[in-house]
């Protein structure tokens, strides 16, 4: 699925896109191409929803907020601490 493919259809007319170009190392570009192929995403659009949740994260830590996971029973609590 190429980039256009994926968000062509919610592109508004007024919606400017910005071009980038990042280098990573293998480990992230693998990474990267699981999240994509596992989600059926486009890099570009795995790459939207990781800074989508980087920034909902950051904002949440920023407010005084804890970021946490929970297993189903409720007995395992871990929470994410960022540098």
């Amino acid at each position: 699925m190429s980039d256009n493919e994926a968000t062509s259809g919610r592109r508004t007319a007024t919606q400017e896109l910005v071009r980038l170009s990042v280098n990573m190392n293998p480990e992230t570009a693998d990474a990267l191409k699981e999240l994509a192929a596992s989600k059926h995403l486009s890099y570009t659009e795995a790459i939207r929803r990781a800074i989508a949740i980087a920034k909902y994260i950051d904002d949440e830590v920023k407010d005084g907020r804890k970021v946490q996971t929970v297993d189903e029973e409720r007995k395992d609590i871990r929470e994410l601490i960022l540098i």
